[in-house]
């Protein structure tokens, strides 16, 4: 009786387990499905964190979501005073529209308090865009901390600020 007590704890014993062993194994399942949470819990993890791959355009906490005025696609467009990366996806959408809508894109950076990398890359990649389709775009009234970030990343020549 007490080996067939060896034999169940040695079934749930974590001795001699290597996690990693699946990265050895040469399969086209990367990275394994038994590594990758099941949709359920997936689903109740982005519920947990504010994250809802429904509708992009949909926020959990509307406070956090950034002011776009109805038409997406007028000109200026109004940068909030914190731009981060939980907002890129939603800029990014309107600036695709202003910039198919425009060939004058203007950029109100005026009330921006804070800025990441994010962002910046956003901008960039506008920029570059509108060289391309020989668009152009100009920011008004950059804020203080908008020139600073931009400075200190090396961006003000590529945005022309």
């Amino acid at each position: 009786m007490a080996e067939n007590d060896d034999i169940e704890s040695n079934k749930n014993s974590l001795i001699g387990y290597d996690p990693l062993a699946w990265m050895d194994e040469a399969s086209e399942d990367y990275p394994p499905t038994n590594a990758i949470l099941p949709d359920d819990d997936i689903a109740e993890l982005q519920r947990a964190i504010g994250v809802n791959n429904d509708d992009d355009s949909s926020w959990e906490n509307e406070a956090s979501q950034p002011e776009i005025a109805d038409d997406d696609s007028d000109s200026p467009v109004h940068l909030s005073a914190t731009l981060n990366i939980q907002h890129v996806v939603a800029l990014h959408e309107r600036l695709k529209k202003v910039l198919t809508a425009h060939d004058l894109i203007e950029i109100n950076a005026s009330d921006v308090a804070s800025i990441d990398t994010a962002t910046f890359q956003l901008l960039v990649a506008l920029k570059k865009d509108a060289v391309k389709l020989q668009k152009i775009v100009i920011f008004n009234s950059p804020s203080p901390r908008f020139i600073e970030s931009a400075k200190l990343l090396g961006l003000l020549e590529i945005l022309d600020v």
